[in-house]
């Protein structure tokens, strides 16, 4: 993959410690994985300083980048290494569905062609380098998604992965306690076209409100639109003879925006259609578990805003059988906090949900029958309420570990 003077030519302000080796192969921020030849680069995170774990790394027989600012290096590698590839870049942000959006996408692509994505939540400023450094000649194409808390950052991951094809599934209100506006938000999803040429091509929602102020941003001059309400490129009717595995008009959504970038990549309708029937979520999304009592528990623990909450109590509220919905905390909602809380509980009292169950601090604004602030009196209430063939829905954000109440009644008692 790289010399040890691509590197030093790369970072120019690092030097190389350790066993001397002709190429590196792997380039790894995490010395429990590491293997003799590898390039440990050491970050500083939250709760850790690399630099602490480089005699851990050298024991291991690596070779380490000592240099100040490990994750800058570590981001100039990966848009050095990228650039040595001509295959075509999706990539895909928004609020609500990127992730799904995403593996939808690859899905598809897979069907005819070596593709590479990144896998679960390899999606920040860390995350993103990492995929892209696992790019080789066998892949024929890449999709990327870039997820942000605030502006610049989305700009940062555009210019590593520099994508052919930019998809922006919507805008949402998740990221307001940074961004303050939704406005605020659409321009900093828009920051993924900063990299594309008039070559390029543009993936939008057409029923999103923000989509004229996103068209705007582009640079392409091929812009498609996918939509359900609004006349668009890509509408339901695409769909016809596809049996999508996940319910809910959210993901007619996204599937329409996978659509779209196969049919920029020129890709065949039977590859399409196989590619979306053998979609499978990433984990704690729309994960669906079925008891030997008939109790269908539905793990979507993995976040949650409004718009995300709201679709999916939406489909709870269309399955049949008896319907509970345990609600946390949806967080980085800035000023909107109380008032997105009281409208989901509302949400649930309008939909005729049997029980409604909250966790959390904030969650309390819901209004629910049954109020905890933490998991396990909310557990064992549960446990009192569930009868066979009930349908579960749990959902918070990523913050309250509520995949933890999903275990606790996986099985039966």
């Amino acid at each position: 993959m790289f010399t040890p003077k691509e590197i030093l030519r790369v970072v120019k302000e690092g030097r190389l410690i350790g066993k001397k080796f002709s190429t590196i192969t792997t380039i790894s921020i995490d010395t429990r994985t590491i293997k003799p030849g590898d390039l440990f680069i050491p970050i500083k995170g939250p709760n850790f300083d690399g630099q602490d774990f480089i005699p851990e790394a050298l024991a291991k027989g690596a070779i380490v980048l000592d240099v100040k600012d490990g994750l800058k290096a570590l981001q100039d590698l990966a848009a050095y290494h990228r650039n040595r590839f001509k295959i075509s870049i999706v990539g895909v942000t928004g609020s609500v569905g990127k992730t799904t959006t995403k593996d939808m996408i690859a899905s598809i692509l897979s069907q005819e062609k070596k593709t590479l994505k990144n896998e679960e939540n390899f999606n920040n400023e860390v995350g993103v380098p990492l995929t892209l450094l696992k790019l080789t000649k066998k892949h024929q194409v890449a999709v990327i998604e870039m997820a942000m808390q605030g502006l610049g950052e989305i700009d940062l991951l555009a210019k590593m992965v520099r994508p052919h094809i930019a998809v922006v599934t919507n805008i949402g209100e998740a990221h307001l306690e940074h961004l303050k506006s939704q406005r605020n938000i659409a321009k900093a999803k828009a920051e993924i076209f900063g990299c594309q040429t008039q070559k390029d091509y543009a993936v939008i929602n057409a029923d999103d409100e923000h989509f004229e102020s996103l068209k705007l941003k582009t640079k392409s001059s091929k812009i498609l639109t996918f939509g359900i309400l609004e006349k668009a490129d890509f509408r339901p009717k695409d769909l016809a003879g596809i049996k999508l595995p996940v319910p809910g008009e959210h993901n007619i959504y996204n599937a329409l925006a996978a659509i779209a970038v196969a049919k920029i990549l020129k890709v065949k309708k039977s590859s399409i259609k196989n590619g979306l029937e053998k979609f499978r979520p990433s984990t704690n999304r729309w994960d669906v578990i079925n008891r030997p009592d008939g109790v269908k528990i539905i793990n979507d623990t993995y976040n949650a805003s409004p718009q995300s909450m709201t679709a999916a109590l939406k489909v709870l509220a269309w399955l049949k059988g008896r319907k509970i919905a345990v609600l946390g905390d949806m967080y980085e909602l800035g000023g909107r906090t109380k008032a997105a809380h009281q409208r989901i509980g509302k949400l649930v009292r309008q939909l005729d949900i049997d029980h409604f169950i909250s966790i959390g601090k904030l969650s309390k604004d819901m209004g629910a029958t049954y109020h905890y602030t933490t998991k396990k009196p909310a557990i064992k209430k549960l446990r009192q309420l569930i009868k066979p063939g009930d349908r579960i829905l749990i959902k918070a954000s990523r913050g309250m570990h509520l995949e933890e109440v999903v275990e606790a009644i996986r099985n039966l008692c």
